[in-house]
């Protein structure tokens, strides 16, 4: 048998060494030039951002609750399934306000900007945001409410990264004047 012969290994060895080096630089070459001719991986051509958010509602029916969202000084309603579900499309580049009320439960409002959502590598694909907003009973309260918006959702600039604030701050609510008579 010549499988064994030691002179064989030796030039195939020699054979061989040269192909490996010859195909990688190939490789390397072709890899480069073939990126830098060719169309980006990732082309911009989502320019939006997707919220979906549930709601959670403390008297456990989603009938009759209002997403309102402000975007550009227009205002619309958000259709919200029997399971509390929800779906909003916002443009890039835009800062909106959502508010959820419901009679008998605490407004809420959330402020969205969606300036750097197409920042970094992430913001190459369509940004879809995944949220969830309980609905507190407004007798539970103690006669407060929020003091503003109780929270943000935004993009980090240059990264493009998801930010997240809360503030769930409460102040007492607005009475209505006393009616003298």
């Amino acid at each position: 048998m010549i499988e064994n012969n030691p002179t064989q290994r030796i030039m195939e060895k020699r054979i061989i060494q040269p192909l490996k080096a010859s195909l990688c630089a190939f490789l390397l070459i072709y890899a480069g030039t073939g990126k830098a001719a060719g169309p980006p991986l990732n082309p911009r051509s989502n320019d939006v951002v997707v919220l979906t958010g549930w709601l959670h509602v403390e008297d456990l029916t989603v009938e009759e609750v209002l997403v309102e969202v402000e975007v550009n000084g227009t205002t619309q309603i958000a259709p919200v399934s029997n399971t509390g579900r929800f779906s909003i499309t916002l443009p890039a580049d835009a800062e909106a306000l959502l508010r959820f009320e419901k009679e008998g439960h605490l407004s809420k409002e959330v402020k969205v900007d969606t300036r750097h959502a197409q920042d970094g590598e992430v913001g190459q694909h369509t940004r879809h945001v995944k949220f969830a907003v309980i609905m507190e009973l407004e007798r539970r309260m103690g006669g407060l409410t929020y003091a503003g918006p109780v929270g943000s959702l935004g993009f980090d600039d240059g990264g493009g990264c998801l930010a997240v604030a809360h503030d769930r701050q409460l102040v007492p609510a607005k009475r209505a004047a006393v009616m003298v008579f």
